[in-house]
């Protein structure tokens, strides 16, 4: 196993930096502003005999993607830039450690500066993205999906509705005249009559979270807040070791 050194991460850190960045920006608008890439529908129409075909009455469109396989991208493209970033903090530390307690669980111990550098990544737009998570419609039960298309995916559908077209007929007839005369005009009346003119299909399929889903998301984010600002004041709890460098400075120039 090859030894990594310091020179190395803190001149990758730049570029994994703007990466993550990028990449924060990126998540951020796709949740927000791109919903349609997690939703999908079918629509089928078949015209009853007689009557003409509307294509426009049908129409697919599959899922693009899930919430859950953008964030498993995100997970799998930021492992550098924690693995950076966080190595060069803790390779940096000068010996003071904390134990990073997330709720029950405790992670370890950790250097001020990793604590640091983590809040300051929970300070970031990260925090934004996990806010838009898109969600699904809370009007409809959704049940998970055994669609051919979305095998082992993560996407739920709607209910099939079906039902039919329908269209008015009108027809126009005499009204009886029980006084008729050459002399008057017949009365004319017209009648309305609803057909079905075709059959149709529709349903709805989302890869988005539930609402529960994207609450829990929150909580997690909280309660991992709360452990990195706690393990902070526990490490940063010690006595303070003056420096004599910024007076060296100042003699030095001045």
């Amino acid at each position: 196993m090859s030894v990594k050194k310091l020179s190395v991460l803190l001149g990758l850190r730049d570029k994994v930096e703007k990466s993550f960045g990028n990449m924060l920006d990126d998540m951020f608008q796709k949740f927000k502003n791109k919903q349609g890439l997690f939703r999908g529908s079918r629509r089928t129409y078949t015209a009853i005999d007689g009557y003409a075909d509307e294509p426009t009455k049908r129409g697919y469109e599959l899922v693009a993607s899930t919430v859950n396989e953008q964030l498993d991208w995100f997970k799998q493209h930021s492992k550098d830039y924690f693995g950076v970033v966080l190595t060069i903090e803790k390779t940096n530390a000068q010996g003071v450690f904390a134990d990073l307690v997330v709720g029950r669980e405790n992670w370890g111990s950790y250097s001020t500066l990793e604590l640091l550098r983590l809040k300051s990544i929970l300070d970031s737009k990260f925090r934004a993205m996990l806010q838009e998570l898109p969600i699904r419609k809370e009007t409809i039960i959704w049940t998970k999906s055994e669609d051919d298309n979305y095998i082992n995916r993560n996407i739920f559908e709607s209910p099939l509705e079906k039902g039919f077209s329908k269209t008015t007929l009108k027809e126009s007839y005499i009204l009886p005249d029980p006084h008729a005369d050459h002399k008057r005009q017949p009365m004319i009346a017209e009648k309305s009559t609803q057909v079905n003119i075709g059959e149709y299909t529709a349903q709805e399929f989302s890869g988005e979270l539930s609402n529960r889903e994207r609450a829990e998301f929150a909580v997690k984010y909280d309660v991992l807040y709360k452990a990195v600002i706690e393990a902070l004041e526990t490490a940063n709890n010690i006595e303070v070791k003056e420096s004599e460098l910024g007076d060296k400075v100042l003699n030095y120039f001045f």
